[in-house]
């Protein structure tokens, strides 16, 4: 990769992950208790259709797990920077994680019929 490819992905990764992470550090500095994590991680809060129409937290809730999605394409186009690459990874794989066990908690647990909060 050319010198001015790889600034020009460098810049465009870098856009990604800052835009994904705001709505992830609002998110988590909207919590309060231990018990809020829990439920945001366990997608416990409201659906995106809910949050429309109801204007709490439900938002922040959508917009954490948006923010983890741009955050994993923006580290996604890190890789291929060979400066960045084992950090990349870590952190990538870090994402990828967190979103898994999450969706695993998610239908281990599920709230079919449920109203939400």
């Amino acid at each position: 990769m050319n010198r001015r490819a790889a600034i020009a992905l460098a810049t465009v990764a870098t856009l990604l992950t800052l835009v994904g992470l705001l709505p992830v550090v609002r998110t988590l500095a909207n919590l309060t208790t231990f018990d809020q994590l829990r439920h945001l991680l366990g997608y416990d809060y409201m659906s995106f259709a809910d949050s429309l129409a109801g204007r709490d937290f439900g938002d922040a809730a959508n917009d954490f797990h948006i923010g983890i999605a741009l955050m994993l394409v923006g580290g996604t186009l890190f890789i291929p920077i060979e400066r960045t690459r084992p950090i990349a990874r870590i952190v990538v794989a870090a994402l990828f994680a967190l979103l898994a066990f999450s969706l695993v908690y998610a239908c281990m647990h599920p709230r079919i019929g449920i109203r939400p909060f």
